[in-house]
């Protein structure tokens, strides 16, 4: 919802006195119940708060929240959208579980929309807006080297951040920000250390890196592919 913020006025006569009367405005962002519940949601479930497949109670959320069932059950319905929840009518409604199996559709997907977001970063942004992204590129290449796990995944996401932050593409921005929290979580919940291919990553990184100073989008986005078709 947006509210006005009245910055100016200007003076009108009214039944003899005088009435200020706004002449600009500053649009100020208000959110709604639904978004807030849905944020503080998905940020349980994110930080391991709310555990894959934990039963998600109306009322328990209600007490937890402070709001009515309305926006609890329309936020539960966002996040189903974007795969954080899952719901079977009469049935239940659970934090999303993931298996194995699909874990390679997972990455393909994520491969897939992030290597999109590469290509037209590489191909659109300035200079000084890839900078960041080497910077970073160079400090996973150093936690790949030394085969730190967790430094890796923590960087790794961390430089997802960095790429949909400054990809000037406003419709497939949207589109990769609506899938990625859901596709991430359940990657997550599914991967371990051993899952890790390091000599992919020792192959695939340095080639992301290249691309970037060279300036070439289209080896971008395969390198991007690549690190998720592990």
């Amino acid at each position: 919802m947006v509210i006005y913020e009245y910055l100016k006025y200007k003076t009108s006569i009214s039944d003899g006195e005088n009435m200020p009367v706004p002449m600009g405005v500053r649009r100020v962002e208000r959110k709604s119940l639904r978004e807030t519940a849905g944020e503080q949601i998905k940020r349980a479930i994110l930080d391991g708060t709310l555990k894959p497949g934990e039963i998600l109670s109306d009322q328990e959320l209600q007490k937890w929240l402070g709001v009515s069932r309305s926006p609890i059950r329309e936020a539960l319905n966002d996040l189903a959208r974007v795969g954080l929840v899952e719901m079977a009518a009469q049935r239940y409604t659970r934090v999303a579980q993931a298996s194995l199996e699909n874990r390679v559709e997972i990455l393909q997907t994520l491969g897939v929309l992030l290597g999109g977001v590469a290509r037209i970063v590489v191909s659109q942004c300035t200079k000084e807006d890839l900078a960041g992204i080497r910077d970073s590129l160079e400090a996973i290449i150093d936690t790949v080297r030394r085969r730190d796990a967790k430094a890796h995944g923590d960087m790794a996401w961390k430089l997802i951040d960095e790429l949909v932050a400054i990809c000037p593409n406003d419709v497939l921005l949207a589109t990769t920000r609506d899938s990625i929290d859901g596709l991430a979580y359940r990657l997550n919940i599914t991967s371990g250390e051993e899952a890790i291919r390091w000599d992919a990553l020792d192959t695939h990184y340095p080639e992301f890196l290249d691309a970037i100073v060279a300036g070439d989008a289209v080896s971008a986005e395969l390198a991007i592919e690549s690190l998720f078709q592990l």
